[in-house]
């Protein structure tokens, strides 16, 4: 901050900057006041992050503002994909059962938290037919407790379906 023509307030202190002033955003600070606000490194040769007029260096500024993959646990710098209230780099973003990745703009299926391609969520998800055990996708039928596709419910003894 500059108090008059040409005199340099620190943002820490407040106090007049005589020499040395280092400066982040429109802001200057004394060299010892330029610090993380977190770990307290020394940020003179370091990237430096300003937010909410205190100073980061790079670990602890992404620590706390940049979101990180679910599936790899990295940092997310560049294109984030928000689904399922998690976070994902785009080419992490895949079907939980086969690892496909889920193209631009491709729909995906939710079961217990996990995304899933159609084919693996009709597997995760439906019920399966006691007779052919595939997933039941369509008409279903109960008996006996279970469920079954119509098709596959037939008569034990003669084979005859009870399909109406």
């Amino acid at each position: 901050m500059e108090a008059g023509a040409g005199i340099l307030l620190c943002a820490h202190c407040n106090q007049k900057i005589d020499g040395k002033a280092m400066k982040a955003g429109d802001k200057y600070w004394h060299d010892e006041h330029f610090l993380c606000s977190v770990c307290g490194i020394r940020l003179r040769d370091a990237k430096v992050y300003q937010k909410q007029g205190q100073l980061f260096c790079d670990q602890d500024y992404k620590n706390r503002y940049v979101p990180r993959c679910s599936s790899c646990s990295g940092f997310i710098l560049k294109e984030c994909i928000r689904a399922i209230n998690q976070t994902f780099h785009p080419e992490h973003f895949c079907c939980y059962a086969c690892q496909t990745p889920f193209g631009d703009g491709q729909g995906f299926h939710q079961h217990l938290q996990r995304a899933y391609c159609k084919p693996c969520y009709i597997e995760a998800a439906c019920e399966k037919c006691h007779g052919c055990t595939r997933p039941i996708t369509d008409k279903a039928m109960k008996a006996l407790g279970k469920s079954w596709h119509s098709a596959c419910f037939r008569c034990k003894e003669c084979g005859a379906s009870f399909e109406g």
